[in-house]
């Protein structure tokens, strides 16, 4: 729990040191995902600012730019595959609760837990692409899945300050644009960098092939 809270304050710290460089990014991005077709890469390109900032090197637009081209391709593959499982999850949890029996309603019980479990990898699964050296889209979901089933108050903490930063910016409506996602995508690179160096796998680690 302590690890966790660490890593929310050393969130803000790092987000209010670039404030002006990520809120920028920030709005760019929210201009990109207006086009929808754009969201993948724009977000890709976020994690990787985000994830120099919290390895100390700063934000560059540069890097955001660079990291649209180069994650283009793995970034439309992401967003496949959550339409695919998001849907999966949502027939499954529909055809359940239609049965009305017992089993069903354990049945929906159980695919929620999934949904959930497979949402909080999210948070997880970028900043790990990055870091590792095999930028193979599945190793990154692997190590997030770990990630998050291992660490589950951990994740917990993390993913409620995330939503509490979300209800926050929703009601004062500006800061959404100019806040937000950078710092959700910092506060994900931050909790990995963390984990990573906790289970003495900085530096220089996750190598080609290698899981968590």
């Amino acid at each position: 729990m302590r690890a966790a809270l660490d890593v929310f304050w050393e969130t803000l710290r790092d987000w209010y040191n670039g404030m002006v460089g990520l809120a920028v990014m920030n709005f760019v991005w929210l201009i990109l995902s207006l086009t929808v077709i754009l969201l993948p890469p724009a977000t890709a390109g976020m994690v990787v600012v985000t994830n120099s900032l919290a390895h100390g090197t700063g934000a560059h637009f540069s890097d955001f730019w660079s990291a649209m081209r180069r994650y283009a391709w793995t970034s439309y593959q992401w967003a496949l595959v959550n339409i695919t499982v998001g849907g999966i999850f949502a027939v499954c949890f529909s055809f359940y609760g239609a049965a009305g029996s017992v089993l069903g309603i354990s049945m929906q019980a159980l695919f929620a837990a999934a949904g959930l479990v497979w949402i909080a990898a999210q948070f997880y699964l970028w900043p790990f692409l990055i870091e590792q050296d095999n930028k193979r889209l599945r190793l990154a979901l692997k190590n997030a899945l770990f990630l998050t089933l291992a660490n589950p108050l951990y994740t917990f903490i993390l993913l409620g300050a995330a939503a509490l930063t979300l209800v926050i910016s929703l009601l004062t409506i500006l800061p959404i644009a100019v806040f937000v996602t950078s710092f959700i995508s910092l506060l994900g690179s931050r909790a990995v960098i963390e984990r990573l160096t906790a289970y003495g796998k900085l530096p220089g680690v996750l190598k080609t092939g290698e899981e968590l």
